[in-house]
């Protein structure tokens, strides 16, 4: 598994909800800021390409 993989999973393992679960009560995209918002405040975006970068910039804001 490649590391940015990796860190992602560990970014959905480490919400405070099980997914499977909220994706009943949340719609989809909330659930996706959670996890980038939770990726992003783990392990920060330097090791992530520019095209990445902006990916996230749109789903979570500027708060990158």
């Amino acid at each position: 598994m490649s590391p940015v993989r990796e860190k992602f999973v560990k970014a959905v393992e480490s919400l405070p909800y099980e997914i499977d679960k909220e994706i009943f009560q949340k719609d989809t995209f909330s659930i996706l800021k959670d996890v980038t918002q939770k990726y992003v405040d783990m392990f920060g975006i330097n090791d992530l390409s520019e095209e990445d970068r902006e990916t996230i910039k749109t789903v979570i804001g500027n708060k990158v």
